[in-house]
């Protein structure tokens, strides 16, 4: 999975930037940036990426694929 692509192709389809995603996380868009940046995270953060865009999990991981 690719964490930064799949953030990236949800925003977009979404029509949303970053900075508005990590509002809607209650983040701070430094602490989004190097969450994605890290290219891994915890299932509890994919779970909120995921249900930020009305997704499921299985979902927004496929958009990085």
């Amino acid at each position: 999975m690719n964490l930064r692509k799949s953030v990236k192709k949800a925003c977009f389809n979404a029509d949303i930037k970053q900075k508005d995603l990590a509002e809607k996380l209650g983040m701070k868009p430094q602490q989004l940036n190097c969450t994605i940046a890290r290219n891994s995270t915890s299932f509890a953060m994919l779970t909120r990426l995921a249900s930020a865009f009305d997704m499921k999990v299985s979902e927004f991981i496929a958009l990085g694929e």
